[in-house]
């Protein structure tokens, strides 16, 4: 069973498309907008008598609204090669289970949605267009699940941009981040026109489930480069000292940027994403 998240955003949907999100777009009954006169407005139902009476002019008021729109909901995701890792769980089954998520939750709010992956290149054939998916998108899921993570730079991510449209859209930027933190930073502000979600992809046995003793193999899964270690209890420290030190980092650097990253270790859960929101960011 695919969960659903609860999403909100701070800004003004643009679309005149009705939804459940606030909207710049005049209309509906949803949302007081103060008083015009009525030949800026001329709906003779919405007539406010008061603030006509008392119109030292004598002109007629009526009340202005704000209907509700839906906005853009986009998933951009990682698919170089250190997306495949399996440890404690499998990235590849983990994003897969978001982007599911992501989009019924999309269908639920009545929002459009869209998906883009890539590595060092786009992924044409997982393309999709920003609209409404009834039910979801279960085929994209299925394929996303099984395709090879081989690339060895997600620097295709870049042209994500293009592909997003004029409107403002929610953007779920999913990766483990395991490349230097400028390039981090120049993907989040090619995309600075959106609200972004970076998501951080990690897997608990990158760092902490580590032998205290034992001959330990490292391969860089991008590069093909490997490294045997003798893991002992001083080592295994250092390693969760790194990873704690690359969590502050990015943190620190990607709230600078709009928001804060959501950390998705081992597996997803709808609820924790949920809780993100309602903190308020």
């Amino acid at each position: 069973m695919i969960e659903a998240f609860h999403y909100r955003v701070s800004w003004r949907a643009a679309s005149p498309h009705p939804g459940t999100h606030a909207s710049s777009q005049n209309g509906g009954s949803d949302e007081f907008a103060g008083l015009v006169p009525f030949v800026a407005s001329p709906n003779p139902r919405n007539l406010d008598l008061r603030a006509s009476l008392g119109d030292p002019f004598g002109q007629l008021a009526v009340r202005r609204f704000r209907q509700r729109s839906q906005i853009p909901v986009v998933v951009i995701a990682d698919l170089s090669a250190s997306m495949g890792y399996r440890g404690t769980g499998d990235k590849a089954a983990t994003v897969a289970q978001f982007v599911a998520s992501a989009a019924w939750s999309a269908f639920r709010q009545g929002d459009r949605f869209g998906f883009i992956a890539g590595d060092e290149h786009l992924h044409e054939a997982l393309f999709l267009p920003t609209r409404l998916y009834k039910g979801g998108v279960p085929e994209l899921v299925e394929r996303l699940a099984l395709v090879a993570r081989q690339g060895r730079s997600a620097a295709s991510l870049r042209q994500a941009a293009q592909h997003l449209g004029r409107q403002r859209a929610l953007v779920f930027l999913v990766s483990d981040f395991h490349f230097p933190l400028q390039e981090a930073q120049a993907l989040l502000a090619s995309l600075a026109r959106h609200d972004v979600v970076p998501v951080v992809v990690w897997d608990s046995a990158e760092y902490d489930q580590l032998p205290e003793w034992g001959l330990v193999l490292v391969e860089d899964p991008e590069t093909g480069g490997r490294r045997r270690l003798f893991m002992r209890p001083a080592l295994k420290a250092r390693f969760r000292q790194r990873f704690g030190e690359r969590r502050e980092l990015l943190s620190d650097s990607f709230r600078r940027q709009g928001r804060p990253p959501f950390f998705l270790i081992d597996r997803f859960e709808a609820d924790a994403m949920t809780r993100y929101f309602l903190s308020g960011f």
